[in-house]
């Protein structure tokens, strides 16, 4: 699903830059040089792990300032703007919440600019700047899908200057975050697959927050999937065989019961585990191959969450190594 998304995204933008260039000329640098475009995906889209009804989670950003050649001349910012929102609005998927494109990762979310400068986007993630440290951990899954692909590789080398510093990984935020999205985002006394306490999100979290603290002297760590993230850890001998094979399954079980959950609602709106006795867990139970057996299934779920939340245990050598740095 993922290359899907990338061919319609990559056809997307050449639909799109075709008449804009005919009109306006092609961007330049203040040099002279072309200015380059990369169009980049994040999360799921950008760790090739696209399921049922996800987001297609992009940012476009271009090389800077200048101005087009002409006939109609206009700034690269004005031409970058007026290409994303055609871009957005040629993209139409069939039913809503499947593939649509979300654009709220760039540098101040709904307020910022549909595309962005490479300088901006520096400042914005850096260390200093304004982004938050969730904002910035989400950087882990940046990878460029379409435009230009090496300056899609400059802007690859600058994320990996921000991310992976050999700073350790905030966990304080990180738990601050997940507190918060507990509180507002999941119902209580309900079981949610993706944020819910020892969901899909606290495997990510773990992983990304690995990734940061060690990546820097460890370039196979800076893998977009996260599942290639947990091959890594274990072949660096960060995590043990044991915690390997179980983190490994309990992310493995908790994105197919998501996707499940996505097809049995036909939206990614709710991912919320129906009760057991309901009609609509047994429809679950069987696609996930349990057949008749729903008890097995709500067995499962309660037995990996509570492995995912046995996991944090492996944050407290970040938690000591930042108040050792910190200090």
């Amino acid at each position: 699903m993922s290359d899907v998304a990338e061919v319609v995204v990559e056809g997307a933008y050449e639909i799109c830059n075709e008449p804009l260039q005919e009109r306006y000329g092609l961007p330049q640098l203040e040099s002279g040089e072309p200015c380059q475009l990369s169009i980049c995906a994040l999360g799921k889209c950008g760790g090739r792990e696209l399921g049922f009804a996800s987001d297609i989670e992009l940012m476009f950003i271009y090389e800077g300032s200048g101005q087009t050649t002409g006939p109609e001349i206009i700034t690269n910012n004005e031409y970058y703007l007026k290409l994303v929102e055609k871009f957005t609005k040629l993209i139409k998927a069939r039913s809503e919440g499947i593939f649509q494109i979300d654009l709220r990762l760039r540098p101040y979310g709904q307020a910022g600019s549909l595309a962005v400068s490479a300088e901006a986007f520096q400042n914005y993630f850096s260390h200093g700047g304004a982004a938050w440290p969730y904002e910035r951990q989400a950087l882990v899954k940046l990878r460029p899908i379409a435009a230009d692909e090496n300056f899609g590789n400059t802007i690859v080398r600058l994320r990996d200057d921000i991310i992976y510093k050999g700073k350790p990984f905030d966990v304080a935020a990180m738990l601050a975050m997940r507190e918060k999205q507990l509180q507002q985002l999941v119902k209580g006394g309900t079981i949610n697959a993706k944020l819910g306490d020892g969901g899909l999100v606290d495997c990510e979290y773990l992983i990304q927050g690995l990734q940061i603290t060690y990546g820097h002297r460890n370039p196979m760590l800076r893998t977009t999937n996260t599942l290639e993230g947990i091959h890594a850890l274990k072949e660096l001998g960060l995590i043990s065989p044991d915690d390997f094979q179980n983190l490994q399954n309990a992310y493995i079980f908790l994105r197919r019961l998501i996707d499940a959950l996505r097809m049995v609602r036909g939206n990614a709106k709710d991912l919320t585990v129906p009760p057991q006795d309901l009609e609509e867990f047994e429809f679950l139970a069987r696609r996930l191959g349990y057949g008749s057996h729903t008890e097995k299934l709500q067995e499962e779920i309660s037995s990996t969450m509570e492995r995912v939340r046995d996991f944090s245990r492996l944050l407290d050598p970040i938690k000591a190594l930042t108040i050792r740095t910190n200090g």
